[in-house]
């Protein structure tokens, strides 16, 4: 019964999320693809685009105004994903990326301490300065495959067919058609195109 109960509340939400969506300016997305819009956070002026037959069951928050997130067609994003974005994240067609994963297109805090030290307090009053924050787009090309558990940090493209092993820290590009793991993330073999 719980169960039944949770489902008719996110299918509520989703409809909900999704009639709001589709009357903001910047956002598009395809009315084939399958999307827990109860998980999208937008900012003012944010751009999202969603393709066709994609499956979105992450979160996708926008953390600054003005950022965006873009994600191809067939496209799955899985559960527990969350892609965080100030700046830009632009994933591409036919890309898989499991349960658990987290982008992020910036370092969230300075490395100064006294830059951050009233972080807590300006989110408590829903405030953020951004000024002093480092950010860089991410760039996943077509028909990459990126394992559960990784993360993908700021500036990293990884190319066309890639595949990056489960648990894996991206901090720097990925070659086409490559595989890489470990933390931090580093070339293991070549795969076939």
């Amino acid at each position: 019964m719980i169960s039944f109960i949770k489902k008719s509340i996110n299918k509520f939400s989703d409809m909900r999320m999704k009639n709001k969506l589709q009357k903001t300016d910047g956002v598009s997305f395809s009315n084939d693809s399958k999307i827990a819009f109860r998980n999208i956070l937008l900012q003012k002026n944010s751009q999202l685009s969603i393709g066709a037959q994609s499956i979105i069951e992450g979160k996708l928050h926008f953390d600054k105004e003005n950022s965006s997130i873009h994600i191809g067609n067939r496209t799955f994003v899985g559960g527990n994903t969350i892609l965080i974005a100030s700046n830009s994240i632009k994933i591409g067609d036919d890309v898989l990326i499991a349960w658990g994963c987290t982008f992020l297109d910036h370092n969230s805090h300075s490395t100064d301490w006294r830059e951050r030290k009233n972080d807590v307090l300006n989110w408590f009053d829903r405030k953020a300065n951004w000024e002093k924050i480092i950010s860089a787009p991410i760039v996943i090309h077509d028909k990459v495959w990126i394992g559960f558990n990784c993360i993908i940090l700021k500036g990293v493209t990884i190319g066309e067919g890639a595949i990056i092993a489960a648990g894996s820290v991206v901090t720097k590009d990925v070659e086409p058609y490559t595989i890489v793991g470990g933390n931090p993330a580093q070339k293991i073999k070549n795969v076939e195109r």
